[in-house]
């Protein structure tokens, strides 16, 4: 505004200026802008460099905002810019009349190309428990130059990936695959197996957080090729999705669980259960206090950059039930522990913590689990996976239940 009211005073002085060397007294439209354009083309050009720069710096001010209305992120303190990448990839249309554009995540449940619609109705009956809920992937990668694995130990390494959702957020057999512009996190199980029972517990981390289907796709999946000085051409096989399904994080008095009832394949096999999956099961989940050092077989290279306002969330404490926030960063590391196979277990009750028009996180992942049932069912059944991860579901025969079946067309 300042600027403004600077730029008509000038003009109104050469206005004024103008009129006492003329004799008709009052100066023409016309003759204004004429005069503004011939004499003072600096404004013009310091206009053109200044807007620029002041509408980068409303945007600026808007991300804090942006990104607290992510459900994942709820108390995520300002270092943490990944994001915000979808918003700076818009351009110059993340601002139209001084209107903040769409986030992601309202673009999303706007979006039916999204698979996810939220209800308030539905964010309301959801148990005050659980901390989140979404969508798991499981893969494998063969290890390097084994093309057809006969079984785990031809494994290299086992992931998972959680593409969380609104707590409101409901399917339906009309949604198509999951957006390729969906944020997830992708996590490791260097034991590749998942624990069964009580007496296993296994170290996992954080290997990507804040990825999209595409870049996963891209950064993760796909396979790739090097050469070595003593054995030769080396390849990376591409990492194998084996199952999807749906999941939840819920809270008990002392504990967090991490509860997930597959929806593909159709009936699992082989491949599932040597990997410790059931139809439907749950872990105990803890997260583990960078400040104190782990067993020497499970050490990173590098701690996660926590920021303070996490950090104090750990009390100095060796290990806490998780947060989604602490796994919101590359390196974090948690411990699975087994817990219940072809159940829910504890997983699915709120121990009466819920309010009287909640339901049970065990109904809701019921519902859930129907809902993917009917959107996979609409699209190409089990090979709905390849479609939600963004791969070429031609380029797959199904979804492998059993070692050594062929996955791939020729």
């Amino acid at each position: 505004m300042a600027r403004t009211s600077s730029r008509q005073a000038a003009q109104k002085a050469k206005e004024a200026i103008s009129t006492t060397s003329e004799t008709g007294g009052k100066a023409r439209a016309g003759a204004k802008r004429k005069s503004t354009e011939q004499k003072v083309p600096a404004p013009k050009k310091e206009k053109k460099e200044v807007k620029p720069h002041e509408e980068k710096e409303v945007k600026v001010e808007k991300r804090p905002e942006k990104k607290l209305e992510q459900p994942q992120e709820p108390e995520k303190g300002q270092k943490e810019e990944q994001p915000l990448q979808p918003d700076e990839e818009r351009g110059p249309d993340t601002e139209v009349d001084g209107v903040p554009a769409k986030t992601p995540k309202e673009e999303e449940e706007a979006s039916p190309a999204s698979g996810i619609r939220k209800s308030e109705e539905r964010e309301d009956k959801v148990s005050s428990n659980v901390l989140e809920k979404g969508i798991i992937y499981f893969f494998f990668r063969p290890r390097v130059n084994i093309e057809d694995p006969q079984g785990v130990e031809d494994v290299a390494r086992s992931f998972f990936v959680l593409r969380p959702t609104p707590l409101g957020a409901e399917l339906d057999s009309g949604q198509g695959p999951v957006d390729k512009d969906a944020r997830c996190r992708l996590l490791m199980l260097p034991k590749k197996k998942f624990p069964t029972s009580g007496r296993e517990r296994d170290m996992g981390f954080v290997e990507k957080a804040n990825q999209s289907m595409k870049d996963l796709q891209e950064k993760f999946i796909a396979g790739s090729t090097y050469q070595t000085s003593t054995r030769g051409e080396r390849h990376i096989e591409e990492a194998r999705p084996y199952a999807e399904g749906v999941y939840a994080l819920t809270s008990t008095r002392r504990a967090t669980h991490l509860a997930y009832v597959l929806t593909i394949p159709h009936e699992i096999g082989e491949i599932q259960e040597n990997f410790g999956l059931h139809q439907r099961g749950s872990f105990i989940v803890q997260s583990k206090n960078p400040k104190f050092p782990g067993p020497s077989f499970a050490r990173l290279p590098k701690e996660p950059e926590y920021p303070e306002s996490v950090m104090e969330k750990f009390d100095d404490l060796r290990w806490v039930p998780l947060q989604p926030e602490f796994i919101e960063y590359p390196n974090a590391q948690f411990l699975m522990i087994g817990e219940a196979q072809d159940s829910l277990g504890k997983a699915a009750t709120a121990e009466g913590g819920k309010k009287a028009h909640e339901i049970e996180p065990g109904e809701e992942l019921e519902k859930m689990e129907h809902e993917n049932e009917d959107r996979v069912h609409a699209l190409e059944g089990d090979s709905t996976i390849f479609r939600d991860l963004g791969l070429d579901a031609k380029k797959y025969a199904a979804v492998p239940t059993t070692w050594g079946a062929e996955e791939t067309t020729t």
